[in-house]
């Protein structure tokens, strides 16, 4: 018998088939796996619909805390939230940063309470001062002297007035202050200590000149300070002793201006002129 001969023929035409086999099977896994992704976003998203649609997540209690200047409605209004509101369709973040954008607003926390909760909490800035710069601007600067807000005429009635900056001196974050802003910081700082003989609320203005320093004038008859330039808590201390002493002399209470240029010769001039005839004592 004659040896079987192999087909060469029937075999190669099962190996030029097999990479066309292999490539529909794999666009027919690829293709159920894309049907299976999109049937899997899509129930995902029917169930976020239901979720932050749904009436039993309305937000029927919001409460808001911490704020003074501001009042509840407002803050609601920049952080676009209300009665109708599904909480779970508030975004945490985006609604932060929306009240953040609001100048008066330090920091914000918000959170929700489920099923029918929402929490705002507002750190309000803390203004200092206004900064008149001399033409026709104004900026507000917080406690920690950062600047916060341009004045707009509404916002620094009972604050006091720092005058004789200029817009070099405005304060840039990463960079250090200057001497003439570093100065004002200083004396705002000793006049909020507990029993400070220059009470913050009696500050009314304090004026920087380059010259000859930082002038603070306090109470209703504007009553000048001269500090100059350094040495203020020395200063502040001197003005310590100097106010016990002129609470104890009816005549040196009608001071007009206290010179503590120098504390070792510290000169106080009266609002009138005394029996020496002159208006002007020196202690």
């Amino acid at each position: 018998m004659k040896p079987t001969r192999k087909n060469r023929f029937r075999k190669n035409r099962e190996v030029r088939r097999a990479p066309f086999r292999d490539r529909a099977v794999f666009t027919a896994k690829a293709l159920l796996g894309v049907l299976a992704l999109v049937a899997v976003s899509g129930a995902f998203i029917l169930v976020y619909d239901y979720f932050t649609q749904t009436r039993h997540f309305q937000a029927r209690h919001i409460v808001v805390t911490g704020q003074q200047r501001m009042n509840r409605r407002q803050v609601l209004k920049i952080a676009g939230v209300g009665p109708q509101t599904n909480i779970l369709s508030v975004n945490l973040t985006t609604t932060r940063k929306r009240l953040l954008a609001d100048p008066w607003i330090a920091d914000v926390a918000v959170s929700r309470e489920i099923p029918s909760g929402l929490r705002i909490y507002i750190q309000e800035e803390e203004p200092l001062a206004m900064l008149d710069m001399g033409d026709g601007h104004g900026f507000l600067i917080n406690i920690a002297g950062e600047v916060f807000k341009r004045e707009d005429g509404s916002d620094s009635n009972a604050l006091p007035r720092v005058q004789g900056l200029n817009h070099a001196d405005l304060p840039v974050p990463g960079k250090p202050a200057t001497m003439a802003f570093q100065a004002v910081m200083t004396l705002f700082r000793l006049a909020g200590k507990k029993n400070s003989p220059l009470p913050l609320s009696g500050i009314r203005r304090i004026r920087v000149d380059r010259e000859i320093g930082a002038t603070v004038y306090i109470g209703e008859e504007n009553r000048a300070v001269k500090f100059g330039f350094g040495r203020y808590r020395e200063k502040c201390e001197a003005l310590g002793h100097l106010m016990v002493r002129l609470s104890r002399d009816n005549r040196l209470t009608r001071y007009r201006s206290i010179d503590l240029f120098d504390v070792n010769r510290i000169v106080i001039t009266l609002a009138t002129a005394g029996p020496s005839g002159s208006d002007r004592e020196e202690v």
